[in-house]
Protein backbone atom coordinates (compact mmCIF):
# COMPACT_ATOMS: atom_id res chain seq x y z
CA UNK A 1 0.00 0.00 0.00
CA UNK A 2 2.93 2.31 0.70
CA UNK A 3 4.23 1.97 -2.82
CA UNK A 4 0.80 2.99 -4.18
CA UNK A 5 0.92 6.17 -2.09
CA UNK A 6 4.44 6.89 -3.37
CA UNK A 7 3.33 6.43 -6.98
CA UNK A 8 0.36 8.77 -6.44
CA UNK A 9 2.59 11.46 -4.93
CA UNK A 10 5.17 11.15 -7.73
CA UNK A 11 2.44 11.35 -10.38
CA UNK A 12 1.06 14.51 -8.72
CA UNK A 13 4.50 16.13 -8.67
CA UNK A 14 5.28 15.10 -12.27
CA UNK A 15 2.05 16.67 -13.51
CA UNK A 16 2.65 19.86 -11.54
CA UNK A 17 6.11 20.56 -13.00
CA UNK A 18 6.28 22.01 -16.53
CA UNK A 19 8.54 20.45 -19.13
CA UNK A 20 12.13 21.61 -18.92
CA UNK A 21 13.01 24.30 -21.39
CA UNK A 22 14.17 27.80 -21.88
CA UNK A 23 11.95 30.81 -22.29
CA UNK A 24 12.74 34.26 -23.66
CA UNK A 25 10.91 37.15 -22.01
CA UNK A 26 10.84 40.88 -22.64
CA UNK A 27 10.00 43.40 -19.92
CA UNK A 28 7.06 45.65 -20.79
CA UNK A 29 6.89 49.17 -19.38
CA UNK A 30 8.89 50.70 -16.52
CA UNK A 31 10.81 48.85 -13.82
CA UNK A 32 14.12 48.17 -15.55
CA UNK A 33 16.65 49.34 -12.94
CA UNK A 34 17.87 48.00 -10.61
CA UNK A 35 15.33 45.20 -11.13
CA UNK A 36 11.70 44.92 -12.19
CA UNK A 37 9.13 45.64 -9.53
CA UNK A 38 6.61 43.00 -8.51
CA UNK A 39 3.52 43.19 -10.73
CA UNK A 40 5.67 43.98 -13.79
CA UNK A 41 4.43 42.61 -17.10
CA UNK A 42 6.59 40.31 -19.23
CA UNK A 43 5.99 39.56 -22.92
CA UNK A 44 7.03 36.05 -24.00
CA UNK A 45 9.13 36.04 -27.16
CA UNK A 46 9.83 32.31 -27.33
CA UNK A 47 8.51 29.61 -27.45
CA UNK A 48 4.99 31.15 -27.35
CA UNK A 49 5.26 34.60 -28.91
CA UNK A 50 3.03 37.25 -27.37
CA UNK A 51 1.90 35.47 -24.20
CA UNK A 52 1.77 37.98 -21.35
CA UNK A 53 3.02 37.03 -17.87
CA UNK A 54 2.57 38.72 -14.50
CA UNK A 55 5.59 39.00 -12.20
CA UNK A 56 4.66 37.87 -8.69
CA UNK A 57 8.08 38.23 -7.05
CA UNK A 58 11.80 38.36 -7.59
CA UNK A 59 14.82 37.09 -5.63
CA UNK A 60 18.15 38.82 -6.19
CA UNK A 61 21.41 36.83 -6.07
CA UNK A 62 22.95 39.62 -4.01
CA UNK A 63 24.41 41.86 -6.71
CA UNK A 64 21.57 44.40 -6.56
CA UNK A 65 20.55 44.14 -10.23
CA UNK A 66 18.58 41.72 -12.40
CA UNK A 67 21.25 39.25 -13.54
CA UNK A 68 22.00 35.57 -14.15
CA UNK A 69 21.32 33.31 -11.16
CA UNK A 70 18.42 35.42 -9.88
CA UNK A 71 14.96 33.88 -9.53
CA UNK A 72 11.76 35.39 -10.86
CA UNK A 73 8.21 34.19 -10.23
CA UNK A 74 5.86 34.64 -13.19
CA UNK A 75 2.21 33.60 -12.89
CA UNK A 76 3.00 31.57 -9.77
CA UNK A 77 5.92 29.64 -11.34
CA UNK A 78 9.51 30.14 -10.17
CA UNK A 79 12.14 30.48 -12.93
CA UNK A 80 15.94 30.64 -12.84
CA UNK A 81 17.35 33.63 -14.76
CA UNK A 82 20.02 32.32 -17.15
CA UNK A 83 20.85 35.51 -19.11
CA UNK A 84 19.95 39.21 -19.03
CA UNK A 85 20.49 41.67 -21.86
CA UNK A 86 18.86 43.85 -24.46
CA UNK A 87 16.34 42.90 -27.12
CA UNK A 88 16.68 44.98 -30.26
CA UNK A 89 13.36 45.32 -32.08
CA UNK A 90 13.99 46.11 -35.74
CA UNK A 91 11.30 46.02 -38.42
CA UNK A 92 9.26 43.28 -36.73
CA UNK A 93 12.30 41.15 -35.86
CA UNK A 94 13.62 40.63 -32.34
CA UNK A 95 17.40 40.20 -31.91
CA UNK A 96 19.65 39.74 -28.89
CA UNK A 97 23.44 39.81 -28.80
CA UNK A 98 25.27 36.55 -28.15
CA UNK A 99 28.45 38.40 -27.23
CA UNK A 100 28.43 40.62 -24.13
CA UNK A 101 26.18 43.59 -24.95
CA UNK A 102 27.33 47.18 -24.89
CA UNK A 103 29.75 49.25 -26.90
CA UNK A 104 30.31 48.98 -30.60
CA UNK A 105 28.29 46.00 -31.93
CA UNK A 106 30.30 45.59 -35.15
CA UNK A 107 31.49 41.97 -35.49
CA UNK A 108 29.14 40.76 -32.75
CA UNK A 109 26.93 37.75 -33.35
CA UNK A 110 23.23 38.38 -32.74
CA UNK A 111 20.55 35.73 -32.26
CA UNK A 112 17.07 36.24 -33.72
CA UNK A 113 14.39 35.28 -31.21
CA UNK A 114 11.38 36.14 -33.40
CA UNK A 115 10.08 35.48 -36.04
CA UNK A 116 12.83 33.05 -37.09
CA UNK A 117 14.02 31.55 -33.82
CA UNK A 118 17.71 30.62 -33.78
CA UNK A 119 18.71 32.54 -36.90
CA UNK A 120 22.16 33.94 -36.22
CA UNK A 121 23.54 37.06 -37.82
CA UNK A 122 26.88 38.83 -37.94
CA UNK A 123 26.73 42.59 -37.34
CA UNK A 124 28.58 43.89 -40.41
CA UNK A 125 28.22 47.61 -39.73
CA UNK A 126 26.55 50.08 -37.40
CA UNK A 127 25.66 53.75 -37.52
CA UNK A 128 25.55 55.43 -34.09
CA UNK A 129 22.84 58.05 -34.68
CA UNK A 130 22.94 59.60 -31.20
CA UNK A 131 26.65 59.30 -30.34
CA UNK A 132 26.08 57.16 -27.21
CA UNK A 133 28.64 54.53 -28.23
CA UNK A 134 26.04 51.76 -27.74
CA UNK A 135 23.43 50.31 -30.07
CA UNK A 136 20.26 52.28 -29.29
CA UNK A 137 16.94 53.49 -30.72
CA UNK A 138 17.23 55.09 -34.17
CA UNK A 139 20.64 53.54 -34.90
CA UNK A 140 21.14 51.58 -38.10
CA UNK A 141 22.57 48.05 -37.93
CA UNK A 142 23.60 45.87 -40.87
CA UNK A 143 23.24 42.15 -40.20
CA UNK A 144 24.22 39.76 -42.97
CA UNK A 145 24.07 42.60 -45.49
CA UNK A 146 20.52 43.67 -44.50
CA UNK A 147 20.00 47.17 -43.05
CA UNK A 148 17.84 47.41 -39.93
CA UNK A 149 16.59 50.48 -38.08
CA UNK A 150 16.48 49.94 -34.30
CA UNK A 151 12.88 50.77 -33.37
CA UNK A 152 13.10 49.89 -29.67
CA UNK A 153 15.42 48.36 -27.08
CA UNK A 154 13.84 46.28 -24.31
CA UNK A 155 15.16 44.29 -21.36
CA UNK A 156 15.28 40.58 -22.24
CA UNK A 157 15.80 37.59 -19.98
CA UNK A 158 16.31 33.93 -20.74
CA UNK A 159 14.82 31.78 -18.01
CA UNK A 160 14.68 28.07 -17.26
CA UNK A 161 11.50 26.35 -16.17
CA UNK A 162 10.92 26.09 -12.47
CA UNK A 163 8.15 24.58 -10.43
CA UNK A 164 4.59 25.78 -9.82
CA UNK A 165 4.53 23.87 -6.54
CA UNK A 166 4.92 26.15 -3.54
CA UNK A 167 7.77 25.31 -1.18
CA UNK A 168 5.33 24.32 1.54
CA UNK A 169 3.15 22.15 -0.73
CA UNK A 170 5.51 19.16 -0.77
CA UNK A 171 5.46 19.03 3.01
CA UNK A 172 1.65 19.16 3.01
CA UNK A 173 1.43 16.33 0.46
CA UNK A 174 3.82 14.16 2.47
CA UNK A 175 1.79 14.88 5.57
CA UNK A 176 -1.35 13.45 3.97
CA UNK A 177 0.28 10.01 3.75
CA UNK A 178 2.31 10.06 6.99
CA UNK A 179 4.84 7.70 5.44
CA UNK A 180 7.82 9.97 4.80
Amino acid sequence: MRWLACVAVLAFVALAVPAAGQYYMELQGPGRDPWPADCSTWHELYPNFCLIHHQDSYTDNGDGVLSACDYIVLDGVSYHVDWVGPTYIMGGTYWEPIDPPGGNPICQTWHQVHPQYCAYGHVDDWEDSDGTGDASVCDMVWIGGVAYHIDAVQLNIQISAGSPVERSTWGRVKGLFSIF
